[in-house]
């Protein structure tokens, strides 16, 4: 009985040191997780840092006419970003490279996003051989002299602070008539995450005074009949959103409809910029954490 009452005391007296050394096992555990833990900054940092772009161009004249292109391709920076930005560029370049409504190929290239290089050739290569294909019919179709086809697209990185990056988008193509059509739009993304900054963020209903008067420098005008008087819309009351995102600027948010969207083509895309400060009182809370 007393070898059987001392076995159990070792056993006791062992499970309490195991348990002890477990407990200061995982307390030391636990400090070292807390440690890992809130080693944050650098992944934080990461999000934050710089956005490096290398450019890309091609170009090409040939009878059907000329063709541009050039493109300030990301490279280095916080991936998520870099991926989100990539994407942007494949499907802006889709939107108006290689056909029309019946044939769309937004954001149709499949390669690597990485390879930025294969991808403006892809486009590229569509433009070309849509545009060859517009010069030989108006040829065949006897056309005495076909006008000289151009193409020129330009997006380029154009504002970045440590919350934000915008990438500017311009176009102009003359496909053979009367005259070319030009579209100013870009994109603003959350550098932490990619995400697409959209009007969204802006309430709208107190957007329509700033909208209202911001057309009105546009146009030169006073009195919201003479704004009326300038536009293409059957009711200006309510005046619409542009289809184009706001547009983070060095001075504000840049405010752009594209051509036809509101005002006859002579108008060109009517545009104003937002300061700031006026901006950050229409903004929900998500929208003022992106304003330094």
């Amino acid at each position: 009985m007393k070898n059987y009452r001392f076995l159990m005391t070792m056993f006791a007296l062992a499970a309490l040191t195991l348990t002890s050394c477990n407990k200061k096992q995982a307390a030391t555990t636990s400090s070292a997780d807390a440690d890992s833990t809130t080693v944050v900054a650098p992944t934080e940092k990461a999000q934050n840092d710089k956005l490096t772009t290398k450019k890309i161009t091609k170009s090409l004249k040939n009878d059907a006419g000329e063709f541009d292109l050039t493109i300030d391709f990301p490279e280095g920076g916080n991936a998520t970003l870099v991926n989100a930005i990539r994407e942007y560029i494949s499907e802006s370049l889709g939107s108006t490279y290689g056909g029309g409504e019946d044939e769309s190929l937004q954001g149709s290239y499949s390669g690597d996003l990485a390879d930025g290089e294969k991808m403006a050739t892809y486009y590229f290569d569509l433009k070309v051989k849509e545009f060859n294909g517009m010069y030989n019919d108006m040829k065949q179709d006897g056309m005495p002299e076909v006008p000289e086809l151009a193409s020129s697209i330009k997006i380029t990185k154009d504002y970045e602070t440590d919350k934000v990056v915008t990438f500017h988008y311009n176009s102009y193509e003359n496909g053979g008539g009367a005259h070319g059509g030009a579209v100013g739009s870009g994109m603003t993304f959350r550098k932490s995450d990619g995400r697409r900054i959209d009007w969204d963020l802006f309430t709208t209903v107190k957007m329509q005074s700033i909208i209202r008067d911001g057309l009105k420098e546009y146009f030169e005008v006073k009195t919201d009949e003479e704004l009326a008087s300038n536009l293409t819309l059957t009711e200006t009351y309510q005046l619409p959103m542009p289809v184009t995102p706001p547009i983070f600027g060095k001075d504000g948010i840049i405010v752009t409809y594209q051509q036809y969207e509101i005002a006859p083509y002579a108008a060109g895309m009517p545009s104003f910029v937002i300061p700031y400060n006026k901006a950050k009182a229409m903004m929900n809370n998500t929208g003022k954490q992106l304003i330094n």
